[in-house]
């Protein structure tokens, strides 16, 4: 997926909404309060300033469906990318000239903006904790449920449609999407929850010959349903080795290392953590470290979690019949780009479902 004016004007409100959480984690008073958002918004709103056909979009309030950036204005993103990318991450490979820009690469640009306004590397750090821990008070049960299956012998397909069900669960837990989650109203449907897509037959196929496997993390709170899925595969293919990335920085409230360190969490046992070294709230290969990269290269089958590993990797699926994807659609122009409904959950191979 590209970016789109929708995609930047929702950049707009996540900074506002970052403001606010940054704004209770410090207990500060609403004159600071209002005054910490300006700043935010005013570090994000510099870099649109300059994006003729942005200020046209939101002025007019334009159609979702003719929403495609100007050559001019990608252009003028490409050069603040390169220039960033040029200056931070000097180790990186340089980017093309002309390079296609998915929403979570311009994220990168957007939260640091937003960070140094706030002076805070980390402004979800207390809601992380927080989400891992009203996670794991929910796991329990389920993985109750999961061990009673496989003592009962359920079939492969029965278990691992449990598993996956819960490992989406996880992905309410998302702090930079447009609509809020309710962890207990979606726990009471998500067993019984139609999926928009649903490759389960074809995952299987693959896991059938596959020898290794590599989990891509996304939000804290969300390993912890992430676990149920590992647990599963573990117990249904004992000589699968299973690779969990996490996120190689600070970013929105996706899991880092830092995060699994901190809460003692049993993914450290139950997988190879791999740092990716990608600091996008969506896996970009090209951004990853090199451990991460050959171990991402090699892998015989791969499960991306959530919309900003969708947005990142949807144009490489098509041609990689590894990837799948499982997610919850979250916004309007991943809706009207799958031409599904907001709130519908995926999971799929684009490499199965080509999507123009």
């Amino acid at each position: 997926m590209n970016l789109t004016y929708e995609c930047l004007e929702c950049l707009l409100k996540q900074a506002e909404c970052t403001a606010g959480v940054q704004s209770l984690k410090s207990f500060q008073d609403s004159k600071e309060s209002e005054k910490n958002k300006q700043k935010a918004l005013g570090a994000v709103e510099e870099i649109f300033a300059a994006l003729e056909g942005f200020q046209e979009f939101v002025s007019k309030n334009a159609s979702p469906k003719n929403q495609k950036l100007t050559p001019k204005d990608k252009v003028k993103l490409q050069i603040l990318l390169k220039e960033f990318f040029q200056n931070q991450y000097p180790f990186l490979s340089p980017l093309e000239n002309d390079f296609e820009i998915p929403p979570t690469m311009l994220a990168i640009l957007v939260y640091d903006k937003i960070c140094q306004a706030l002076n805070d590397v980390s402004p979800y750090a207390q809601i992380k904790l927080q989400s891992i821990q009203k996670a794991r008070n929910y796991k329990q049960k389920f993985l109750e449920l999961l061990r009673e299956k496989l003592s009962h012998k359920a079939s492969t397909k029965e278990v691992l449609e449990f598993a996956i069900r819960i490992c989406v669960l996880g992905n309410v837990l998302d702090y930079g999407a447009q609509k809020q989650f309710d962890l207990e109203e979606q726990a009471q449907k998500i067993l019984q929850s139609p999926f928009a897509y649903f490759d389960l037959r074809a995952f299987m196929s693959s896991l059938e010959s596959a020898k290794d496997l590599v989990v891509i993390g996304d939000n804290a709170g969300e390993n912890e349903f992430d676990e149920i899925l590992i647990y599963a595969l573990k117990a249904l293919y004992p000589n699968l080795e299973i690779f969990y990335f996490v996120r190689g920085a600070e970013i929105i409230n996706d899991i880092t290392l830092s995060d699994l360190n901190k809460t003692d969490s049993a993914m450290l046992h139950l997988a190879k953590v791999v740092d990716s070294g990608v600091m996008s709230p969506g896996f970009l290969e090209s951004l990853a470290h090199k451990e991460a990269r050959e171990i991402y290269q090699e892998a015989d089958l791969i499960l991306a979690k959530g919309m900003g590993n969708f947005e990142s990797m949807e144009n490489a699926a098509k041609q990689d019949n590894r990837i799948f994807l499982l997610f919850k659609i979250k916004c309007n122009v991943v809706r009207d780009y799958l031409q599904q409904n907001l709130g519908d959950f995926v999971f799929f191979s684009p490499f199965l479902h080509p999507i123009p």
